[in-house]
C-alpha cells in the first residue's frame, strides 16, 4: 500500500494555486501625456557644406568668376530652408566680392525693393529666363553668402566699375552703422565724393572739394548754419570751409545727386563757389547708354561659336562688333541677344584702343550704321586714354 501511495504521489502532484489580486476599483488612473502642439523646432542649417558633387562646367565657371561678377547661383542654404522659398526665387543673382579655393562669397540680389537703407539698386541686374529681358536688381548688403561650386549656374555680367565703387561706399557706410556680417571688396579702394558727410575730430563736415589727396569740407551742426539739409535736422555753414583728412570709418551720410544740386542752387543765390559735381557723360550729352560688360569683352555664340566683341547698350539694346570683321579691318556696330552668348575672354587694353580707333576712322564714321554711335565711341576712347595715363 505504501508503495502504491508513493507511486500516486509521483504522478499526481498537487498544483500550486495562484491567488489573483482583486482589482482596486479606486486605483489612480494613468495620465496620458498630451502632445505638444508647438514642439521646439530643430535648428536648421543655414549654409551648404563643401561638396565635390559638381560638374566640370561648374568648375570652369568657378575658375573664371572674379570679384565684381554678377553670377546666377542656387541659394546656398540647406534643403530644409529651401522649402520656405518659392521655386522661381531659389536661383538668383549674387554679386561676388571675393573667392577662395572652394567657395565664392557674395551679396544676394532680388527683384523686390524692400529696404533702401541696406539695398543697392543695380540697373538691369536681373535677367528673365523665359523672355531674356532685363530688369533692376536690388542687392541686399546686410549679409554675405558663402557659395559652393555645385551651386553655380552661370555668369550674368561684369558689374561696371562705377557701380562697384558706389557699392563699396554703401558697404562702408553700413559697416560704420554697425550692420554686421558684411565685407568690403578686396580689390576696390574706398573713395570719398563731394556731398559726403563725414566725422573728423568729433565734428561733422559736408565735403565741398576734392583735389587729389586734399579734401575740404563745410562745418555742419544741428543748430547753426546758413543752409538746411531737410530731413536730417542738419545745417551747413558755407562760410566755414576747412581742409580735413577723414578716414573711411568716419563716413556718416551719402547723398544722391539731387541733394548736391539743391546745395548748389543755394550757393549760387549767395554768389559763392558751387560744388564741382560729376555728371554721367550719357546724361550731360543726352546719350542713353550704359555698360553691362566691360567694353572689349569677347562673347561666343552658344549655337554657332561665332565670336563678337561687346561695345555697350544703347536704348536698352546690346551692341557689338563682329570679331571676324575686326580681323579684316572692317568696323560696324551690330545688335545681339545676350541669352545666346557666353563670356569667353576679353581684349587687351591695346586691342580695345585699336578697335575704337578703327571705329573713329574716316571710313567707319561714314557708315550709316555707325553714325548714331560715334559720340559714344568718342567718350569710350577718352575714358580709355585717361585709364592708360593713370597706369603709367
Amino acid at each position: 500500500m505504501r508503495i502504491i501511495e508513493f507511486i500516486k504521489r509521483l504522478f499526481h502532484r498537487e498544483k500550486t494555486i495562484e491567488i489573483k489580486q482583486k482589482k482596486d476599483l479606486n486605483s489612480p488612473k494613468k495620465i496620458k501625456q498630451k502632445k505638444d502642439l508647438n514642439p521646439p523646432k530643430k535648428m536648421k542649417q543655414t549654409y551648404v557644406a563643401k561638396s565635390t558633387n559638381y560638374l566640370d562646367e561648374q568648375l570652369d565657371l568657378f575658375k573664371t568668376i572674379q570679384p565684381g561678377h554678377l553670377v546666377f547661383c542656387r541659394m546656398p542654404v540647406c534643403e530644409d530652408n529651401l522649402v520656405d522659398i518659392n521655386n522661381p526665387h531659389r536661383i538668383r543673382p549674387f554679386l561676388i566680392i571675393k573667392k577662395d579655393k572652394e567657395y565664392l562669397y557674395g551679396y544676394a540680389g532680388s527683384t523686390k525693393k524692400k529696404n533702401p537703407k541696406i539695398q543697392y539698386t543695380l540697373k538691369d541686374g536681373h535677367k528673365d529666363k523665359k523672355t531674356g529681358t532685363f530688369s533692376d536688381s536690388y542687392l541686399y548688403l546686410n549679409n554675405v553668402y558663402r557659395i559652393p561650386i555645385q551651386n553655380i549656374k552661370g555668369i550674368l555680367k561684369q558689374v561696371s566699375n562705377k557701380d562697384l565703387i558706389q557699392i563699396q561706399r554703401k558697404i562702408q557706410l553700413l559697416k560704420n552703422s554697425n550692420v554686421y556680417h558684411i565685407d568690403l571688396f578686396e580689390n576696390i579702394e574706398f573713395t570719398f565724393e563731394i556731398g559726403d558727410i563725414v566725422e573728423y575730430k568729433s565734428s561733422l563736415y559736408f565735403l565741398s572739394k576734392i583735389q587729389g589727396d586734399k579734401i575740404y569740407g563745410y562745418i555742419c551742426s544741428n543748430t547753426n548754419g546758413n543752409l538746411e539739409l531737410k530731413g536730417l535736422n542738419l545745417f551747413i555753414n558755407t562760410d566755414m570751409e576747412r581742409k580735413i583728412k577723414p578716414d573711411p570709418h568716419g563716413l556718416k551720410y551719402i547723398f544722391n545727386m539731387n541733394v548736391n544740386r539743391y546745395v548748389n542752387k543755394q550757393l549760387k543765390k549767395e554768389n559763392k563757389e558751387v560744388l564741382e559735381l560729376k555728371e554721367d557723360a550719357y546724361i550731360s550729352r543726352n546719350v542713353s547708354y550704359y555698360n553691362y560688360y566691360p567694353i572689349g569683352t569677347i562673347l561666343k555664340d552658344i549655337n554657332t561659336d561665332e565670336e563678337i566683341v561687346y561695345l555697350f547698350h544703347y536704348q536698352r539694346i546690346p551692341r557689338c562688333a563682329k570679331m571676324e570683321e575686326l580681323y579684316n579691318d572692317s568696323y560696324s556696330v551690330w545688335q545681339f541677344t545676350p541669352k545666346y552668348f557666353d563670356v569667353e575672354d576679353e581684349l587687351t587694353i591695346n586691342g580695345i584702343k585699336d578697335m575704337l580707333e578703327g571705329f573713329l576712322s574716316k571710313k567707319s564714321r561714314m557708315k550709316e550704321v555707325n553714325k548714331p554711335f560715334i559720340p559714344i565711341l568718342e567718350m569710350e576712347y577718352k575714358k580709355l586714354k585717361k585709364q592708360t595715363k593713370k597706369v603709367r
